[in-house]
């Protein structure tokens, strides 16, 4: 399947066409080809093992592919050593110098060397801009786990790189500080306007820092395209369960645009695939519990199995009648009800939006 990418057409900074690794018979990377534009930032996302680390160490030249092509800013670097290629690196395990100060480990690849009050310029420069201003002297055992990875991200972009790539920067912080550094990470990211590759198995990461993801799974890209595309309209059934929570009804196709779960028929607003087993994809969210009964399209009754309280959303278990052996999660807003909350036991009138809703092979969902 050929992925959907969303922003085709544009200037390419970074282009990787093709790109191939095998390791004996196992495939890492199967022909996966992305194109970057300039001051872009994309996030790889996928589980462990789907070759998005593979992808990144290819472009860093950490690694050479079997097959494929890498372009930067219209130069083939395919082949050409790390030191060539114009990026700025940062590990999920910083990679810091321990023996070396926050000064000298910023400077580490600035050049010419004898150029110290250049040196010194860039570094405070760089320090105030990922917010550990006079921080020069200490060393990184002195600094805790943000610091540290403040420090690698002002090393990384210390030579003004045309590329910034991050492998699972965040993943060893603890999530407070993870929010923290998310936030600014994209802020930081928008002022210097450098195109930016991150890698990241975090979909909530991956959808709040990009401009658009590139879901992968093993060894292949399933989507590109924006955070609100990959959400709103997954191109598979891996992309719809590994991007947020998902229900799933098994189906079967009776018109272009109808569809019967059970004994009751649901509409659909775009056209069903030809298979006649289908399975029914919709997000929690998109449930609509309605205040009263109203007769309506997509529109059943359903018993509340389980309610949990989650701050601004109340979370639902539904047994929707006619519908044997589905059970539907639903998230609602309490407010929107207009009423007080819904008790275990209740039946409420349930709306499985048209608009909302969309159909995959069922053998494709196996």
């Amino acid at each position: 399947m050929k992925p959907v990418d969303s922003l085709s057409g544009f200037a390419e900074h970074l282009s990787a066409q093709g790109l191939t690794r095998r390791f004996g018979g196992f495939a890492a990377l199967d022909a996966a080809s992305l194109s970057i534009r300039k001051g872009e930032f994309v996030c790889l996302l996928g589980p462990s093992g789907c070759g998005k680390t593979t992808l990144l160490r290819l472009i860093a030249g950490l690694d050479l592919p079997d097959a494929g092509s890498i372009n930067l800013a219209g130069r083939d670097i395919t082949r050409e050593s790390p030191a060539k290629r114009d990026y700025g690196i940062v590990f999920q395990s910083y990679a810091l110098f321990p023996n070396l100060s926050v000064a000298d480990n910023i400077a580490y690849g600035l050049k010419p060397r004898r150029d110290k009050a250049g040196h010194a310029r860039r570094v405070r420069e760089l320090l105030d801009i990922v917010g550990l201003p006079g921080a020069e002297a200490k060393y990184p055992s002195q600094l805790s786990g943000g610091q540290q990875q403040r420090v690698a991200l002002a090393r990384a972009l210390a030579t003004s790189p045309g590329l910034l790539l991050l492998d699972e920067p965040l993943s060893a912080l603890d999530a407070r500080v993870r929010d923290r550094l998310r936030e600014e990470l994209k802020g930081l990211q928008q002022r210097l306007g450098v195109t930016t590759l991150m890698v990241t198995h975090d979909q909530e990461e991956a959808l709040a820092l990009a401009d658009r993801v590139v879901v992968m799974n093993a060894g292949r890209i399933e989507q590109i395209g924006t955070p609100a595309e990959i959400y709103r309209q997954p191109a598979s059934r891996f992309v719809a369960e590994f991007v947020g929570e998902a229900n799933w009804l098994p189906a079967e196709r009776r018109g272009a645009r109808e569809a019967v779960v059970g004994g009751c028929r649901l509409s659909l607003e775009r056209d069903l695939p030809e298979s006649e087993a289908l399975t029914l994809f919709l997000r929690p969210e998109d449930i609509i519990v309605k205040p009263r009964w109203e007769p309506g399209p997509n529109t059943v009754l359903a018993h509340v199995q389980d309610a949990s309280f989650g701050g601004a959303m109340t979370r639902l278990r539904l047994l929707p009648e006619g519908m044997p052996g589905v059970t539907l999660r639903a998230e609602v807003c309490p407010s929107m009800l207009n009423r007080q909350p819904l008790l275990p036991g209740e039946v409420v009138p349930v709306e499985l939006p048209a608009a909302r809703l969309r159909a995959y092979p069922r053998e494709a969902a196996c």
